[in-house]
């Protein structure tokens, strides 16, 4: 599987953090781990089809 890069902002980093440490923590109900993993994928599908490098000019 290609390992690919994406930007993201601090406030991202900080939110995809938190949720990694939910879906890491097998002590938590499996319900819970589900959501945040797909919160975790939401936030990277979002960031990957933003245009961060591109700044336009009128």
């Amino acid at each position: 599987m290609k390992r690919t890069t994406v930007k993201v902002t601090p406030e991202e980093m900080q939110e995809l953090k938190k949720l990694a440490v939910v879906v890491k923590n097998p002590l938590l109900p499996m319900s819970q781990r589900r959501i945040a993993k797909s919160q975790y994928e939401a936030i990277i599908k979002f960031a990957k089809h933003q245009n961060r490098a591109a700044v336009s000019f009128l």
